[in-house]
């Protein structure tokens, strides 16, 4: 909760350099969010950190991260919406019978839920058909909030996950987008998402009076193993052999859906908007090692041949979703200001040595100066502040501030576009 009373507080003393004006009413939401070692959930907890104004009023995101022990002691009554991302966490949270219904109470009382891939999984009635014992895990531990099946097998959909290379795997595959507030003010009826082994979603039957209705808002329109062949590997004598191919099955089926549970609204997708993506290239194979083979050579895949998009590229959809998930009717604008912290790391604490990256520690620790550099698009300005003062405005790159100071202070950077700013914010050490 002092994080929250802290964020508040830090907003507010910020607004005037919104410049919107004496009559803006201020509409807050209070976003907690599981982290994970998975990079992908820091930049999903950053995609988050916005606000907009429109019709008179401004809204604004608040993001926490949210601990198990904080759900067990009640804290998501504190929040609009939970967001679970990219983690396998969940899955042993969910194995704990108080935790599973502190979440399913706080979402049928109209707290809302966003899941992406492994969230996606935890809020649905699990498989129709479990086949090994990860999948019976799975099922013991969903939520049971949306009423669908998952389409994730191991040996299938899973493989782009195990076999991925980091921040060059994944796949760029083509969705379908569907009618539906999150996506009416986008111009075209297909986007390219990055895909990471999610599920595929299709209706279930379950039979409980607080399941709503399923909403498909996007579809597959590409299979995984089509776009992007993969194989399984096997090695002898030093020598590396095919061992038959790696087989998807979830185009067709929903990649993202809306639903409710009780007074609550979810979302979920199978693909990563919140993830960087390339348009149009190719899939590699070669051998190497990932975190989940014990530092063992396997083969892994990466994508390659084809152009970055930017990191905010589909941040509007995880947006709009969480607009549309709170309940508020005015949305947020398509392809719209992003701002990251580049230095220091916010995806992973860093101890700084005279402007140089050293080795990752439990906090940012900097000892002498550092630059403060961040990644920002699509920005008209960008102001940094220190313990919620301004300390400098730049209005073209590079968008940097050297900083000298002493003892531990929060840093931020908002970068504004029109009626619409990002933020992030960093707490560090300095000696």
């Amino acid at each position: 909760m002092k994080k929250v009373v802290l964020a508040i507080i830090t907003i507010i003393l910020l607004f005037p350099s919104l410049n919107y004006g004496k009559s803006d009413d201020i509409v807050y939401k209070r976003i907690a969010v599981y982290p994970s070692i998975v990079p992908a959930v820091k930049v999903l907890e950053t995609s988050l950190k916005y606000g907009w104004h429109a019709n008179g009023k401004t809204y604004v995101f608040l993001v926490n991260e949210i601990s198990q022990k904080d759900i067990l002691l009640g804290k998501l009554r504190n929040y609009d919406a939970l967001v679970i991302g990219a983690s396998g966490r969940q899955y042993l949270y969910g194995m704990d019978k108080l935790w599973k219904e502190m979440v399913r109470q706080f979402i049928a009382s109209g707290g809302g839920y966003l899941g992406i891939c492994g969230g996606a999984n935890e809020a649905s009635m699990g498989y129709e058909k479990p086949s090994n014992a990860m999948d019976y895990l799975i099922n013991k531990a969903v939520l049971r909030i949306a009423n669908v099946y998952i389409n994730d097998d191991q040996d299938q959909e899973w493989q782009y996950l195990y076999k991925t290379a980091g921040i060059e795997g994944g796949v760029p595959i083509e969705c379908r987008l569907l009618r539906h507030p999150i996506f009416e003010a986008y111009p075209n009826n297909t986007r390219i998402i990055r895909y990471e082994g999610g599920p595929g979603m299709y209706p279930a039957n379950a039979n409980d009076k607080l399941l709503g209705e399923i909403e498909p808002i996007a579809i597959y329109n590409e299979e995984p193993s089509e776009k992007a062949p993969l194989h399984h590997w096997y090695k002898k004598w030093g020598k590396w052999y095919m061992d038959g191919n790696i087989t998807t099955d979830i185009k067709g089926q929903y990649a993202g859906i809306a639903t409710t549970y009780g007074k609550g609204r979810i979302v979920l997708f199978g693909p990563h908007p919140e993830e960087i993506t390339m348009i149009g290239g190719h899939v590699e194979e070669f051998p190497g090692r990932s975190k989940y083979t014990l530092f063992r050579e396997k083969y892994l895949y990466r994508w390659t041949g084809g152009n970055y998009t930017s990191w905010g590229y589909n941040w509007w959809i995880i947006r709009r979703s969480m607009a549309w998930i709170c309940g508020i009717d005015d949305m947020p604008s398509i392809n719209d200001v992003v701002t990251i912290f580049r230095v220091p790391n916010n995806f992973m604490h860093m101890l700084y040595i005279d402007g140089r990256m050293i080795m990752p520690v439990p906090q940012n620790i900097v000892i002498g100066s550092l630059v403060i550099q961040a990644f920002v698009s699509n920005a008209e300005h960008v102001s940094f502040y220190v313990d919620g003062k301004l300390v400098k405005d730049v209005s073209s790159p590079p968008y940097t501030w050297k900083a000298n100071l002493k003892g531990k202070h929060e840093i931020m950077i908002k970068a504004f576009d029109g009626n619409s700013f990002a933020y992030d914010e960093i707490e560090a050490y300095f000696i």
